[in-house]
């Protein structure tokens, strides 16, 4: 994925902060920068299974310690678990293969299992969507902060849905 800087990357989840406010969501995040605290999200719904630069506890760091996350990763399956035969999208931003067991594959199969879930992939390299869940499912190749700034609001996400039953893949 592209680097951005830490201003372009705080505008992005504050952006995407006011998308979800007043929904039913959580956030989980693969990055240690601690920003998605920053950004505007009731922290006692975000969970970062990497850990925090600012406690210098990162899942790279040789001595890691989960259980600073694992309260937090509790409260999220408990989310989840409401989450069931609900509506539910899923909007997975830059998630590639370096933690693929902590949201890319748990994503595909929340999505295989809840009927009425929608995955919206998008990553600029690994946008891939298993044929099981593909018509359920949006792709997009692109950077998920390029993407999101070009976009500006969410009706393109709304239009992307109604198309995702042809299986397009949007670039």
């Amino acid at each position: 994925e592209k680097h951005h800087t830490r201003e372009e990357l705080l505008a992005f989840y504050q952006e995407i902060a006011g998308a979800v406010k007043g929904k039913f969501y959580f956030v989980v995040t693969l990055n240690t920068d601690d920003l998605i605290y920053e950004a505007g999200f009731d922290p006692s719904l975000i969970v970062a299974p990497c850990g925090s630069d600012r406690t210098g506890n990162v899942i790279t760091n040789g001595h890691y310690d989960e259980s600073g996350y694992l309260p937090q990763w509790k409260a999220y399956q408990t989310w989840l678990g409401n989450t069931l035969n609900r509506e539910l999208v899923i909007l997975e931003l830059g998630v590639g293969f370096e933690y693929p067991s902590v949201l890319r594959f748990p994503d595909e199969k929340m999505t295989f299992f809840n009927q009425k879930s929608t995955l919206v992939r998008i990553h600029s390299e690994f946008p891939q969507i298993p044929k099981e869940i593909r018509e359920r499912s949006l792709s997009v190749t692109a950077d998920p902060v390029d993407f999101w700034s070009k976009s500006r609001n969410l009706s393109l996400y709304g239009a992307a849905f109604n198309d995702r039953k042809e299986g397009r893949t949007f670039m």
